[in-house]
């Protein structure tokens, strides 16, 4: 993705993008290497790598806190998809793209909901 408005970030092995309770700001798409996502303390991180997305509780959830920690398991880069930005350019479509962004946004939500359940099950 190449936007002014979603820019590409980098961050080198072990950093930590966020933490539980630190506020929800922005959705991560992740272009390159990987990242272990924890949902809670003691169970073993997801890893996610090229082509997938976390941080979605920052479009869904508003400014509640984050629910998991993400580091950086390798150099990583990802676009950066600030909630508030999100909506704005939601806002400004008028045509259909808009309700079929947000039917795969909400989908994309509950898919991630649901692995992250299955993982706790585990």
């Amino acid at each position: 993705m190449t936007d002014p408005a979603f820019p590409v970030q980098t961050w080198p092995a072990g950093a930590v993008l966020f933490e539980p309770g630190q506020p929800a700001r922005a959705m991560y798409l992740i272009e390159s290497g990987e990242v272990d996502l924890s949902t809670r303390a003691g169970a073993a991180p997801r890893r996610l790598g090229a082509g997938d997305v976390f941080g979605e509780q920052a479009i869904f959830g508003g400014a509640a806190g984050a629910e998991s920690r993400a580091v950086a398991a390798s150099p990583l880069v990802c676009t950066v998809i600030e909630g508030s930005r999100l909506q704005a350019v939601l806002r400004s479509q008028k045509s259909l793209s808009r309700p079929v962004i947000e039917a795969v946004m909400l989908q994309m939500y509950l898919h991630n909901a649901i692995e992250a359940s299955a993982d706790a099950e585990a």
